[in-house]
């Protein structure tokens, strides 16, 4: 996390310390009507002469995206049917900047042919910018000795982060020294912080964080010019706002920047750590992600050549963005990813990807929001190659704007392709982590299984929605054996509706229906029925249940994850398998981690069909405001 404390004072005005956010204001998105970022380089130019480019068809073959036009918040198209019956995909995304939400209609009805859909045109497509070169390390910094003790300024106090009062002045005590690191410990938090823990902070930022970053994405600014990066453990971060909020760590850009005096900067390089943290790959990634804040931070304000203009911090979105990609780098664990994105996969039209400053959209531990960033960037990772990282970090331009810049393409077009590819990935074995299965079948407490889509019928009940800025929903609509749909879409215009459809292979359908329940010893307990819909057998591999919001300090909070493996499985069901068009009821299953207080819990049963390609169902129980995820009474038996 990156604690902005207000940047700009000094080069704008003292208000900007009031943002206890993460960016500055501009805008990344481009205007409405207009694909492209105004701060991007301009579209080429037609020869003179040349014929118009012929309208885009459509390919309605399997599995293949067509983009549909919108007219004024309105999209109206045909897709032909199957006649063994079909499904058809339907992404609908809205592409406002602003935080919305948007009541968004989508219908589908049987019609006797389908007429040729209105397409809309891709945005330009121009040279990327090449990627820097890459950073090397520095030279070496006189190594002063380290002071034994030194005072630091927390904020640790809600209100104006520009009122002194608000900040705390903690005495650290220096607890352990490496070749590039020095670590302080609060006085009143020394025997919070064992030694495992402080050798581990040494090993990990001297032998691996400061080295893959030096050779990657660049170094952080050395604000105290002794030589040493300081990592401040305190117990302040385990109780921030008055103890309404707990972090893992953070890194306040203030502190880096020696114009700011005390209490609103240290003038120090550092990072700081929650005591909570111990030995191990979580705080090891954790300190990977703070490093990433200090480094971009340095290279896009601090480093910033001064004919690139004003100086700007990198929109909140993407600096987290940046963040959670260089865990990847080091690949600790994912234990401070898998939770943010199974949150963003179980309700992805919730999430704005685009957030310029979290603090200020009072989505400070909106963990899917975080998730929706990651699983972006990752997606243009993969497709751009490793240049993108040291790109983004290095330029002059900010959010929406530096990845046009980089990639070449419109924002619109790569939230398009990254939206199409989340729910068809082109190989769904080998699809990237959290945006399927992975190859040895599923891992991990927070369980990826794409993003969940809604399901309606070809003249049946509408699917409606409110979607966030920015956000996607996917739908399914059932075709039956109609020889034609016709799909409508309806929102408000100021919704910059995106709209993609893709015919889906006949395959395998899972669907269940789940209750839970409390016994009368206390435990909870789970009921699971699930049924085969497509006309094709799949194995089983996992049942998991977690909350629909984890909590916000998901890692220590006693509400859990959980999940029954293949043995588990088929001490629940009797089998792990079912067959074409069967069906199973489970024994009662004990629902492990979660309680009353769980608030609406969502189930995902995982499974794969004969030719290895994942499928996957959903519940959610406790949905409704009126109904408790986990009752106080059995259900009545289940049929088996």
């Amino acid at each position: 996390m990156s604690d902005r404390s207000g940047l700009r004072p000094r080069r704008a005005s003292a208000a900007a310390l009031l943002a206890l956010g993460l960016a500055a204001s501009g805008a990344g998105l481009a205007p409405r009507g207009d694909g492209r970022s105004p701060a991007g380089p301009p579209a080429p130019k037609p020869r003179p002469g040349a014929l118009p480019a012929p309208p885009p068809s459509a390919d309605w073959r399997p599995r293949v995206p067509v983009s549909i036009a919108v007219h004024d918040g309105v999209a109206t198209f045909d897709a032909p049917g199957d006649a063994d019956g079909g499904e058809l995909l339907v992404v609908v995304s809205s592409l406002a900047p602003e935080a919305g939400p948007f009541p968004v209609r989508l219908s589908a009805r049987a019609v006797d042919r389908a007429e040729a859909p209105e397409v809309a045109h891709e945005g330009p497509i121009r040279e990327p910018v090449p990627p820097p070169v890459a950073p090397t390390d520095d030279a070496p910094a006189p190594l002063l000795p380290p002071e034994p003790h030194r005072d630091f300024h927390v904020l640790v106090r809600d209100g104006d982060v520009g009122g002194a009062s608000n900040y705390q002045k903690v005495r650290g005590t220096l607890r352990a020294v490496g070749e590039r690191v020095q670590v302080y410990v609060a006085e009143e938090d020394l025997e919070r912080v064992d030694a495992a823990t402080l050798a581990d902070v040494v090993e990990t930022f001297d032998a691996r964080v400061r080295p893959v970053a030096a050779r990657t994405i660049g170094l952080a600014d050395d604000a105290d010019g002794d030589g040493r990066f300081t990592v401040f453990f305190s117990s302040w971060l385990t109780r921030l706002g008055g103890g309404r909020h707990a972090v893992d760590g953070y890194v306040r850009v203030t502190d880096l920047d020696p114009s700011y005096p005390a209490p609103f900067g240290n003038r120090c390089d550092m990072m700081y750590l929650s005591t909570a943290l111990r030995a191990g790959p979580h705080l090891r990634t954790v300190m990977a992600h703070e490093y990433t804040h200090a480094v971009v931070f340095t290279r896009k304000c601090l480093h910033r050549p001064a004919a690139a203009g004003a100086v700007v911090e990198e929109e909140g979105w993407l600096d987290e963005a940046l963040a959670h990609l260089s865990e990847d780098l080091h690949g600790f664990g994912r234990s401070n990813l898998d939770y943010r994105a199974s949150a963003f996969l179980s309700q992805p039209e919730r999430y704005r990807l685009v957030v310029d400053d979290y603090y200020a959209a009072d989505l400070f531990r909106s963990h899917g929001n975080r998730g929706s960033t990651y699983l972006f960037l990752r997606w243009c990772a993969d497709r751009y190659g490793p240049g993108l990282l040291p790109t983004l970090a290095g330029s002059d331009l900010r959010g929406a704007a530096a990845l046009e810049a980089a990639t070449g393409r419109t924002f619109a077009d790569l939230f398009r392709a990254w939206t199409t590819d989340l729910a068809l990935p082109a190989d769904p074995a080998s699809a990237p982590a959290f945006a399927g299965f992975r190859p040895e079948g599923p891992a991990g407490p927070w369980l990826p299984a794409g993003p969940r889509p809604s399901r309606l019928a070809a003249d049946g009940e509408a699917d409606a929605w409110e979607a966030a800025g920015t956000s996607p929903h996917f739908a399914i609509v059932d075709c039956g054996r109609a020889k034609a749909v016709r799909v409508r879409i309806e929102g408000p215009d100021a919704a910059r509706l995106q709209v993609t459809a893709a015919r889906l292979p006949r395959a395998p359908r899972l669907t269940i229906s789940a209750r839970a329940y409390t016994t009368a010893n206390g435990e909870a307990r789970l009921r699971v029925s699930a049924r085969e819909a497509g006309g094709g057998p799949v194995k089983l591999l996992a049942l998991t249940w977690e909350p629909q919001t984890p909590p916000a300090d998901a890692l220590r909070s006693p509400i859990r994850p959980g999940r029954l493996d293949a043995d588990g499985l088929v001490d629940a069901f009797g089998v792990a398998a079912i067959p074409a068009a069967g069906a199973l009821d489970s024994r009662p299953i004990r629902l492990e981690g979660l309680d009353a207080s769980a608030g609406p819990v969502v189930l995902k049963l995982l499974a794969r069909d004969e030719s290895g390609r994942p499928v996957a169902a959903w519940a959610t129980i406790g949905a409704e405001s009126d109904a408790p995820a986990i009752a106080s009474e059995p259900p009545a038996r289940a049929r088996r």
